[in-house]
């Protein structure tokens, strides 16, 4: 059983160093130039190391898209199905989404510049769990404009650019810079409440769950 779970846990670990070598070369050079033999040289291994884990770079390529979409999909499920009133709801997952973009910074460059090399059934997969997303955060705020918490004019507009201005914290955040990963993150969910017309004071404590 030990043995098991240690072999198990080794097996992780190599796989999660593919993924980061994988993650660092598709962001310098490009998926297109990137070689299986270059990953391989990157983490002083042989081809077996990546054949392993994955049938080859497409595959790679493909849990790299899916997986900080994956994460938010899950913090999106598990918000909704928590009890609270929908400016704590909003404000939770702006906060959380914006540290899971931090978290996955490359993973996302990566995916929005290079879906194009996606097999289109692992596209489509993406683009359902994206939109996903998008209706649980837009129910969210429908939820607060029906109840009076949010003044609003269409959810769904509104969860968009709640979304999108998240996303393209990716772009522009670097870690030791003049705001940290948790105030970053307070600012997004103030502002994500402000752009749904919450009353001042809503979700203000969010950041002090860290």
């Amino acid at each position: 059983m030990a043995v098991s779970a240690m072999k198990e846990g080794v097996s992780r670990f190599r796989r999660a160093l593919v993924l980061g070598a994988a993650a660092k070369l598709f962001s310098e050079r490009g998926y297109a130039a990137t070689t299986i033999d270059a990953i391989t040289a990157d983490i002083s291994a042989s081809r077996r190391a990546i054949y392993e884990h994955f049938a080859g770079k497409t595959e790679i390529l493909v849990e790299i898209c899916e997986q900080a979409v994956r994460f938010s999909v899950d913090l999106a499920e598990r918000v909704a199905r928590e009890t609270g009133d929908p400016a704590t709801k909003l404000g939770l997952i702006a906060y959380d989404f914006t540290g899971i973009v931090i978290d996955n910074q490359d993973y996302i460059a990566i995916s929005s510049r290079e879906m194009k090399f996606l097999p289109e059934d692992s596209r489509r997969r993406i683009l359902r769990m994206q939109e996903r997303f998008d209706r649980i955060l837009t129910s969210i705020l429908a939820d607060g404009a029906a109840n009076g918490a949010f003044n609003l004019a269409d959810p769904a507009v509104t969860g968009l650019a709640i979304s999108g201005m998240i996303i393209w914290v990716h772009r522009w955040y670097r870690g030791g810079g003049r705001l940290s990963r948790q105030e970053v993150a307070e600012t997004m969910a103030a502002a994500a409440l402000r752009m749904a017309g919450a009353a001042e004071t809503a979700g203000r404590d969010v950041g002090a769950r860290d």
